[in-house]
């Protein structure tokens, strides 16, 4: 009896632990504690993933390194054009804007030709721009990460989850680049005509989410990426998903993190591969050396609680219904590379 009381103890000490930890569509994911340091979650953050247009906030960092002079003229040419993918553009051929306003076009509405176009204004052309990024990133100690074009459309642009969040801890510090993506919508005059643009990234719309920087991205080989630096149940934490396989699963992963960091009821962590080990015990401070043993720290401010598994089904309804009525068609953008 008392080895049997024992069995029955561990399998319930085993659901609860696994009850704590959410599930997640995204193939990657990680959300970062900006104030402490630390890594909350992680699921596959260290596999290297295709990540879109999320390269547009290192496109936009090396633009502004630079310090070129942003009311400079920029104008789209035929070399800007996607051959790669087909995707379209807001801007036409011949279109002209200033620098700043390029980079506004490249970060709120992800306009391929208008990342292309301000890599070719930069000094000794569009290669020495890629150079640049990649020297960037490896200033950041983004050791998993490769640029291969300035707009994401590459499959060869590559980096990791983990990678993702220290790119965006520096894009964070550069106020144009948190105040354009976090931009719902703005009029340009483009062609002699006033013309109205709306922010790729629908969390910047969400009332309950305090956003301070956000980027979305997509290809077929990237699936549905996101990159979002927020206040979460009043605490600043940066959230990367890699790989969804819609804007709604992507939604429903933001909507499942934020119910975890609440306290709110979360699915039970099935199946297997999904699975986190839950280790409130440790805490690493997110440099490069030590954000990869992590895999669930329990925030301070979390009441831990074992979540029946009835309600896993409840949640997850819930939880895609949100979604559905963030994305009623399943898009986030017009563009092939959101």
């Amino acid at each position: 009896m008392l080895k049997l009381g024992g069995a029955l103890l561990l399998a319930i000490a085993a659901v609860c632990a696994w009850a704590d930890t959410p599930s997640l569509y995204s193939r990657s994911a990680i959300v970062y504690d900006v104030a402490r340091g630390e890594v909350l979650l992680e699921k596959n953050a260290d596999d290297v993933r295709p990540i879109a247009s999320l390269t547009k906030l290192m496109t936009a960092m090396v633009v502004i390194d630079q310090a070129q002079v942003l009311t400079d003229t920029v104008t789209v040419e035929d070399a800007d054009i996607d051959r790669l993918k087909h995707s379209g553009s807001h801007l036409s051929i011949g279109t002209s804007l200033e620098r700043e306003d390029m980079l506004r076009m490249a970060l709120v509405t992800s306009d391929n030709r208008a990342a292309s176009a301000l890599s070719r204004a930069y000094p000794g052309g569009q290669l020495a721009f890629v150079d640049a990024m990649n020297s960037k990133a490896r200033a950041l100690r983004m050791t998993d990460t490769h640029f291969g074009d300035p707009s994401g459309l590459s499959p060869g642009n590559v980096s990791t989850a983990r990678d993702v969040i220290m790119m965006a801890l520096a894009a964070t510090r550069y106020p144009m680049i948190s105040s354009f993506t976090t931009l719902a919508r703005y009029e340009q005059a483009v062609g002699g005509r006033i013309r109205f643009y709306h922010n790729t990234d629908p969390v910047v719309l969400w009332p309950d989410w305090d956003v301070r920087l956000a980027k979305t991205g997509y290809t077929r080989e990237a699936g549905r990426c996101i990159v979002v630096d927020a206040i979460v149940s009043g605490n600043p934490v940066i959230i990367a998903l890699l790989g969804a396989s819609s804007s709604r699963a992507r939604a429903a992963d933001l909507i499942t993190i934020r119910a975890w960091m609440s306290g709110e009821p979360t699915p039970i962590n099935m199946p297997r591969l999904y699975r986190a080990a839950a280790h409130s015990h440790h805490h690493h401070a997110a440099t490069a050396s030590h954000l990869h043993h992590v895999k669930v720290v329990s925030p301070a401010w979390r009441t831990i609680s074992a979540i029946p598994s009835r309600r896993h089904a409840w949640h997850r309804i819930n939880a895609s219904r949100a979604a559905a009525q963030l994305y009623p068609t399943g898009k986030s953008g017009t563009m092939a590379a959101d």
